[in-house]
Order: C-alpha cells, then sequence, then structure tokens
C-alpha cells in the first residue's frame, strides 16, 4: 500500500508558493513544554490533507480577538521533521499579557484553530556553497528542525558542511537539541552548537560554547564567495550578525534571514 505521508523536496519559486497558500482549519493533536515558556504545539488538518510545504516555511495561525470581527493572526516556522508523522509542529514562546499566548495556552487536544499557507522564502536552493552557517535564537531554531532530513539527503550526497548554531540563555532553554545531535553523531561534516549567554563555561560539553551566538562567526573565518548564511530569531542578533556580515564582503545574496517579533 502507498503510504499516506510522503516527503519530497520542492524546489522554491514564486509560483509555487503562490499556489500552495490557502486558508484550512487545524486539530489539536497534543501540546508539551520544552523549555521555560515554551510549549510545543502538534496539529493535523482538520480535512485529513496533507499540508506541502518547503522546510522552512511557516503557517499563520487566527484567533478570536474578542473585540469586532478582526482576528489576532500570528505567524510560526512549521517545526515538523518530514516523514515522521501526518502532523503540523510550531514552537511557541509566552509573550508576558500577550493575548496569542493566553489563547495558545489555554488550548486543548482536539480544539480547532484556523490556519493559512504556508508562506516564507528561508529555505534550503539548489546551489553549490562551501558551508551552510545557520544560526538561531530561540524557537528560530525550528525552520532548521524541519529542514533535518534534507540536511541529511545532502550529507549523503557529497555535500559540504553544515553548521547548525543555536542561541539561548541556558541549558534549560535548549529547543530539539537531540535531534540536531543525532544528525551530528551521524555524518562528521554536520556540526551542532549551543551557545548559551548564562551558563556556566565550567560546566559545557563539547558541542557546547559560552557567549552569544553571533560571537561563533569570528572563529568559522565566514567566506563571502562560498558560504551560505541563515539567520532566524532575535532582530537584534540578526541585525548585528548583517552589519557584522556586511563588512566582510557578504551580499544580500549571501544571507537569508528571517525576524521573529513577538506579538502580543
Amino acid at each position: 500500500m502507498k503510504p499516506r505521508w510522503q516527503w519530497t523536496i520542492k524546489p522554491f519559486t514564486a509560483s509555487t508558493s503562490r499556489a500552495m497558500k490557502r486558508a484550512f482549519n487545524l486539530l489539536l493533536n497534543s501540546v508539551r513544554d520544552i523549555a521555560p515558556g515554551v510549549k510545543h504545539f502538534s496539529f493535523r488538518r482538520e480535512d485529513g490533507e496533507i499540508l506541502e510545504f518547503i522546510p522552512g516555511q511557516f503557517v499563520q495561525l487566527f484567533f478570536d480577538n474578542g473585540v469586532g470581527i478582526d482576528k489576532l493572526r500570528r505567524s510560526y516556522s512549521i517545526a515538523s521533521i518530514a516523514g515522521r508523522e501526518d502532523t503540523i509542529d510550531i514552537a511557541v514562546s509566552a509573550v508576558v499579557d500577550g493575548r496569542a499566548t493566553e489563547r495558545f495556552w489555554a488550548l486543548k487536544p482536539g480544539d480547532v484553530v484556523e490556519a493559512m499557507g504556508p508562506f516564507g522564502r528561508l529555505v534550503l536552493r539548489d546551489e553549490p556553497p562551501s558551508r551552510y552557517l545557520m544560526v538561531a535564537t530561540g524557537t528560530g531554531v525550528t525552520p532548521y528542525r524541519a529542514m533535518l532530513p534534507e540536511f541529511e539527503r545532502r550529507l549523503a550526497s557529497a555535500a559540504p558542511d553544515i553548521h547548525v548554531m543555536l542561541g539561548v540563555r541556558t541549558r534549560k532553554d535548549l529547543l530539539y537539541a537531540d535531534d540536531f545531535c543525532e544528525l551530528a553523531q551521524k555524518h562528521a561534516a554536520f556540526h551542532f552548537t549551543a551557545h548559551y549567554s548564562r551558563e556556566p563555561a565550567s560546566e559545557l560539553e563539547s558541542w557546547e560554547r559560552r557567549g552569544y551566538v553571533q560571537g561563533a562567526f569570528e572563529s568559522l573565518g565566514p567566506n563571502p564567495e562560498a558560504d551560505i548564511v541563515y539567520l532566524c530569531g532575535n532582530p537584534n542578533m540578526i541585525d548585528e550578525t548583517l552589519l557584522w556580515l556586511t563588512e566582510r564582503g557578504f551580499t544580500s545574496q549571501r544571507v537569508r534571514r528571517e525576524k521573529y517579533i513577538s506579538g502580543a
């Protein structure tokens, strides 16, 4: 019998992106805490269809705002590892007094949420860089989790080195580290490092670092003629890193970015 879930990496084009966007309802399967103030929500489409997306894209979710006819709209990167489950996974960080946070935290399995998508251009392209440098803070790592199967496919065919670097405050704030470490153990060309702004340096393992994630670039010696850099997460990190890269010759074609701006 042909499996219901099939994964194929699709080339990104503006026409396919437009064709894939439409409204649908998501049914909540489960929710769990994955870090302090961060929850992992696992949905499936209420109509039973599969959401076709390119790893790195995001969906928009809509909530009743309780005032007038307009709805709260929030965007979340798809964290699903393709091929594992017929689900749409996202990670949500709590925002103090946030209206969307209040609604997310009240969701229970079986509840339905309106959605639309997928959207976004933070996707892998067909190109031969010497390295991919994938940088994230907090939940900005979720699109890279969705890219894991494609990372593995490229690594199996003499692909270049891939570095995924996640910046968080402490070890407790790490998201999906086991998934990245698993791939790093299988492929010498895949590297995952966690960068802590508040974890004691004396207690770190070989794949952990002390300091802000943007500080890792100096030791990697980025090459503007070959390397491709992805930035996702905190706007301050992205702006600071982009300035550093631009001063060293990186053009907009070599740096892809997506800022996470918390909504109330």
